[in-house]
């Protein structure tokens, strides 16, 4: 029977369209990994001749099981031996399989995709609902570790001309997540850079963004994006603009000291934080607050000044008026780091703000429902994530994975293999009715239409 075959006969049988649909695809799983079977261990049967031929002996038939995105293939190949060399597997090695992998690069690479957006058990509950295969969540949990070790390890390829762009933007912050340790906090350091933003039909994109994560220090973080620079752009041409909250670690020296030589330099302390910062000194008096804002946002210092200066002539609560001069000294030492900078005359005026606002692609994943990590799990995790939202995740765990480029013997073996296969064309046999009896006989009439 056919595959078309099959189909009808699942089609005869079924009730309903969900029954026929989940019939088919366990079907197509069945028929894929018996297909990949047969294929690969008539691969195997070509590729140990050129060996055999050399004095190599088959010592013995090995099963491997491998699962794929199609589903789980269970094959035999030969072991092969030779006296003073070490026996091996011609097909693992041929097609790059290393030993107890279990899965291929393709499935590692889309289970941890999965990962990234929910947690392990719901990833597990998704691949057996689309795939039919079962991995436990523990399983999972092992696989992205394994995964994202690999992601760590790579390097990301030098571009072979470096960058010069107008504006580079680079940003600095920290997201706090829950530790599995007693009163601890981990904190996620997080970088990112890229080139402006342009209008893309009714919305805007960032140019060029790469991102960058670490669970160590602000200098790590900032050696990693410092690094990137150095092999990716030539600023001796670029407006450097940096932007943070001015935190500890992310000071607008940090930023300065990572970039090398170039045309000019702007820090920025992030807008979202100043008024943060306001806010909660200020809460005690509406009217103050809601006037000190509006004249920060306007970047007007006179005003801002006669308001302060008021307020603190008028004070008498003691904690109160510590909070003003808290405000005072804040506003007056970063005052020109709060400059909008659609007002510094750079020729741009937006670009900043985009670390903060990217905090949500990670904390929807690392802190919702209370969640905690230790350190190395929740480390690996976030090298998926982000050489995901980076966009070269494949190429670097392919980069970095035990397993190789199918060699050379495989393009040739196959077509070994092919040519068995091969079908032979049909024929039509040609015949002739000898006439053994009266033209006016049935015989007769049949052979004078041949």
């Amino acid at each position: 029977m056919t595959i078309v075959t099959d189909i009808c006969e699942i089609l005869k049988s079924s009730c309903h369209l969900a029954e026929f649909d989940a019939s088919v695809m366990q079907l197509t799983g069945q028929v894929m990994a018996e297909s990949v079977k047969v294929a690969l261990e008539r691969l195997d049967k070509e590729i140990i001749q050129s060996y055999i031929s050399d004095g190599w002996e088959i010592d013995r038939l090995e099963e491997r099981q491998m699962t794929f995105l199609f589903g789980t293939v269970t094959f035999k190949r030969r072991r092969l031996k030779k006296a003073g060399q070490k026996s091996f597997l011609p097909l693992d090695k041929a097609i790059g399989l290393a030993p107890r992998e279990r899965y291929s690069p393709s499935f590692n690479e889309k289970l941890s995709y999965l990962a990234t957006a929910m947690t392990y058990r719901q990833a597990s509950t998704t691949l057996e609902l689309l795939t039919g295969i079962e991995m436990s969540h523990q399983g999972i949990h092992n696989l992205v570790q394994r995964v994202g070790e690999k992601v760590l390890e790579a390097q990301i390829e030098e571009e072979t001309a470096l960058k010069s762009p107008d504006f580079l933007f680079i940003e600095g912050d920290g997201i706090w997540i829950g530790s599995q340790e007693k009163h601890k906090h981990l904190e996620m350091k997080r970088g990112c850079i890229h080139e402006g933003v342009r209008q893309n039909s009714k919305r805007r994109e960032l140019i060029s963004p790469v991102e960058f994560s670490c669970f160590g220090t602000s200098k790590e973080l900032f050696h990693q994006v410092s690094d990137y620079i150095q092999t990716h752009y030539d600023l001796r041409k670029t407006i450097v603009i940096a932007n943070s909250d001015g935190g500890s670690g992310y000071e607008g020296n940090k930023f300065e000291e990572i970039i090398g030589r170039y045309r000019s330099f702007a820090y920025c302390l992030d807008a979202y934080h100043v008024m943060a910062y306001i806010t909660g000194k200020l809460g005690f008096d509406k009217s103050l607050l809601k006037a000190v804002r509006a004249s920060v946002k306007a970047y007007d210092r006179e005003e801002l000044e006669l308001l302060l200066d008021t307020a603190e002539a008028s004070l008498e609560d003691e904690k109160q008026l510590e909070k003003l001069l808290l405000v005072k000294s804040y506003l007056t030492t970063n005052w020109e780091s709060i400059k909008p900078l659609k007002q510094r005359d750079l020729g741009i005026s937006q670009g900043v703000g985009t670390c903060e606002g990217g905090h949500r692609f990670y904390s929807y994943r690392l802190k919702k429902q209370g969640r905690n990590w230790r350190k190395l799990g929740v480390s690996h995790l976030v090298a998926i994530m982000t050489a995901r939202k980076n966009g070269f995740f494949e190429a670097l765990y392919r980069s970095s994975s035990v397993y190789q480029s199918f060699s050379e013997e495989v393009n040739v073996s196959m077509r070994q293999v092919l040519k068995k296969s091969a079908h032979t064309p049909h024929r039509i046999p040609q015949a002739s009715i000898a006439l053994a009896a009266a033209t006016s006989s049935p015989i007769g009439q049949l052979k004078k239409w041949i």
